[in-house]
């Protein structure tokens, strides 16, 4: 059997990671939301602290998404500008240099 995410590796890993934490506690918030109404106010304070947990571990996860995606890009960006100055520097290289063609003639 093939679980999903075992091949993802780096970013994507840490994505789908943030992603799911982002799902869950979105669910539990609306969850508990349906709960609470149902529920006399002595469990208050109980709710209460698991929507602040519930919260922040939106916050995180939604801050943690942008950033991934923001370090991602960059990072992309930053080796595709590699791998292009490194085809224009063999490109100049190999016009600067004769080949043996030019040299029997």
């Amino acid at each position: 059997m093939k679980l999903f995410g075992r091949e993802l590796v780096g970013f994507a890993k840490v994505l789908v990671v943030l992603v799911a934490v982002l799902l869950v506690s979105a669910g539990l918030c609306g969850l508990q939301l349906a709960i609470g109404n149902r529920l006399a106010s002595n469990s208050d304070t109980f709710l209460m602290l698991l929507g602040i947990v519930e919260l922040i571990a939106m916050l995180v996860s939604a801050v943690g998404i942008v950033l991934v995606l923001l370090v991602w890009g960059a990072r992309g960006l930053y080796r595709l500008s590699q791998a292009e100055s490194g085809l224009e520097l063999q490109e100049r290289t190999s016009n600067e240099s004769p080949t043996k063609h030019d040299e029997e003639q």
